[in-house]
């Protein structure tokens, strides 16, 4: 039986089932609904429950990620793939992050920090 680690409600969670650690993002793109789930460490997860901004990232980021990933003409995001975007976003250093957080912006034409904020103030 699986046990929440952290997260409350329609928001991306961590779950924890025979000692394995599950990082799970609802994502809707239009019409289409759908949950992705990826192994996490419990180092991730530390991360995730001290800091608040790479917690935010991470839900913003990863979502615009796997939504454009909903695409029929796009792959789906591997673990590998998602792994990646943790270690950079959880645990890169700082200028990393923040290059990352720049990128995402281009690339998925959304005002990445603005959507961060606001996450950060749904959770004060």
């Amino acid at each position: 039986m699986a046990v929440r680690r952290l997260g409350d409600g329609y928001e991306p969670h961590v779950d924890e089932e025979d000692g394995e650690l599950t990082y799970s993002v609802p994502v809707d793109a239009g019409i289409t609904s759908a949950s992705f789930s990826f192994r996490i460490t419990q180092s991730d997860l530390e991360v995730l429950r001290t800091d608040a901004y790479r917690r935010a990232a991470l839900e913003v980021i990863g979502h615009a990620v796997l939504q454009r990933s909903m695409d029929p003409e796009r792959a789906p995001v591997s673990q590998e793939q998602f792994s990646g975007l943790v270690a950079t976003l959880l645990h890169g250093a700082p200028g990393e992050l923040e290059a990352a957080i720049d990128r995402a912006g281009v690339e998925h034409h959304m005002v990445t920090r603005l959507y961060i904020d606001q996450v950060l103030q749904r959770r004060e």
